[in-house]
């Protein structure tokens, strides 16, 4: 191995751990906070995360699956959802409140259960070396919520696992455009 293969392959080992610090998750009081780097680009995320015949393919925790009734991705409209899972269906609204493509998307999301459980969701779509880092905040009436939601459905788990199921359905879709 030659001295520059040598610096290339450390560079290339430092570089992939400066993108693993951007593959977070934490939680501060009533604000939960998901980042990570995608090996796709910003438009594909973009679209990905907009068009419902590529959500349905991810939406949602492992084992679960997604009927839309109605997207329209604009400010003040709806999505309006069905997410299938653990032996029930799950009714969903989400009204976007800002859209920017390809860069950010904030809504409101609303469930079948009262007003407390409702929450807002602001996502970043940032370029990064051909990637995309997501940066994904939800903010809920209280951190109480989120201990109840997390006891009773594990949502805490649940995002980390629609993130990873995001991420695999982007590696499919660009290894099959290359």
């Amino acid at each position: 191995m030659t001295h520059w293969n040598v610096i290339w392959l450390e560079f290339k080992r430092r570089k992939n751990r400066k993108v693993e610090k951007y593959n977070t998750f934490r939680q501060e009081d009533n604000i939960l906070i998901h980042t990570r780097i995608l090996d796709a680009p910003r438009d594909l995320v973009w679209e990905v995360w907009t068009n419902p015949e590529h959500i349905k393919e991810w939406w949602g925790p492992d084992g679960f699956s997604l009927t839309t009734k109605s997207m329209n991705v604009e400010p003040g409209k709806i999505w309006d959802f069905i997410m299938h899972g653990m032996g029930r269906d799950w009714d969903n609204k989400i009204e976007y409140v800002e859209v920017k493509k390809p860069s950010f998307l904030s809504y409101k999301h609303s469930g079948e259960r009262s007003d407390d459980y409702n929450f807002t969701v602001s996502i970043l779509f940032e370029e990064v070396d051909g990637k995309t880092l997501l940066t994904m905040k939800s903010i809920f009436k209280s951190k109480a919520i989120i201990e109840e939601l997390n006891r009773k459905v594990n949502a805490i788990e649940g995002g980390k696992q629609t993130l990873n199921r995001l991420e695999n359905y982007l590696k499919s879709l660009v290894n099959e455009r290359t």
